[in-house]
């Protein structure tokens, strides 16, 4: 049995790389108000801790409508065999130290340092280094550079270009090259080159479309978990759309590729697997992908635009999918963030009207529903909407409305 919590700051705490690290309070701030989120995707004989007592609350509604995992208290630390955070860093262990689990039920040290060097965005470059040298198409390759002056020459060297931290949350990270020497970018590479040892410099990508696989890793054999089609503004999250793998995947190869995603998917498993040779990780993780057009308006696929070695929103989406969405229905999850107090629960409240819930065979068929509590003090919130959109008559027409 699993015990799961989600921590999506994560990734903050893997650039930070110390036991100690603290979060700052807009991430400690999602990590609780969706911290209901793992209750859609663990298994129904796990358990996932939850944050406080309106959670519980969320948890004693819904649980009379689907079936879900059970909630943790401190009296069933004895029969967990596994801890399973969104993602291990060494602050999230020793986090579930403090709540007085063993070295049997944890990630180790060594393999969080171990994961923490390969959720480098240096592992970007190996692994399209190896799906090149097996015949995959991939774009021009990142540079990893630790020099400034590195730095300037290449942003110069081509109209747009994007530097990236190694190591950083969702959406941050992440600066635009204009072609041109400019002071703030100059400031942030340097910050980042002196933080991290090094950045990644890419070519400017006119991307398409958004998507990830998500794969599953079981002492070290990776298998295909399914497709996430997702959108994204400027690195930034917004939301996934929810629909079958067959469904996705059609609409994807509606792109025409010169490589094709069974292609892709293949050499990938065999690609990966290489690298976590000597890698012991159980659990789900994503490599974000994109459609984008090159110079001659031919469709491409960049088949490793980043690794996700966690949980992550793609896997939760298709999870959720599959375990309480009718068959051939398609909506969207979303992850939305509210600056004002009480905005949250007035959209919310106005949604469930406007998108009643139905249900077909025990699965959700159409309507609106909150993934996670909302009160007044609600700011980030988790949601889908399902087959609203069937006037739109294509995924395609969901995917770019």
């Amino acid at each position: 049995m699993l015990l799961h919590l989600f921590n999506p700051e994560n990734d903050l705490a893997l650039a930070d790389g110390n036991a100690n690290y603290c979060a700052p309070p807009s991430a400690m701030k999602i990590a609780y108000d969706l911290s209901s989120l793992p209750l859609w995707f663990a298994e129904d004989d796990d358990f996932v801790l939850l944050a406080d007592n309106l959670h519980k609350k969320y948890y004693d509604v819904i649980s009379q409508t689907f079936p879900l995992p059970q909630i943790y208290t401190s009296n069933d630390a004895d029969i967990i065999t596994k801890c399973s955070p969104w993602g291990w860093s060494l602050q999230i262990r020793r986090r579930f130290e403090n709540l007085g689990f063993s070295d049997n039920q944890l990630q180790s040290v060594e393999s969080i340092k171990l994961l923490r060097e390969l959720s480098n965005r240096r592992t970007t470059i190996k692994i399209l280094e190896n799906l090149a040298n097996n015949g995959v198409d991939v774009p021009q390759l990142p540079q990893y550079i630790t020099n400034l002056d590195e730095v300037e020459k290449f942003i110069c060297s081509m109209p747009l270009s994007v530097i990236k931290a190694p190591w950083s949350g969702s959406g941050k990270g992440i600066a635009w090259g204009l072609g041109r020497k400019e002071i703030p970018v100059e400031h942030f590479a340097k910050g980042v080159i002196r933080r991290q040892g090094g950045i990644l410099c890419e070519k400017f990508l006119n991307k398409v479309v958004d998507f990830a696989m998500e794969f599953y890793c079981n002492n070290g054999k990776i298998t295909f978990a399914g497709y996430s089609l997702f959108k994204s503004t400027k690195g930034v999250y917004s939301g996934n759309i929810l629909a079958s793998d067959k469904d996705i995947e059609e609409f994807l190869d509606s792109y025409k590729s010169t490589t094709s995603l069974l292609e892709i998917k293949t050499k990938i498993i065999s690609v990966l697997e290489n690298v976590f040779s000597d890698f012991q990780y159980e659990g789900y993780f994503g490599v974000d992908m994109m459609i984008y057009c090159d110079e001659q308006n031919i469709y491409r696929i960049n088949p490793c635009v980043e690794l996700n070695l966690r949980m992550n929103m793609g896997a939760s989406s298709r999870i959720f999918y599959n375990k309480f969405v009718e068959k051939g229905n398609i909506g969207v999850f979303k992850v939305e963030f509210y600056k004002d107090k009480g905005e949250a629960l007035k959209k919310s409240s106005e949604l469930k009207i406007k998108y009643p819930l139905l249900f077909k065979n025990g699965k959700i068929c159409s309507g609106y529903m909150n993934l996670s509590p909302i009160d007044e003090d609600t700011q980030y919130s988790a949601s889908v909407i399902i087959d609203v959109f069937k006037n739109q008559n294509s995924l395609s027409s969901l995917y770019n409305r």
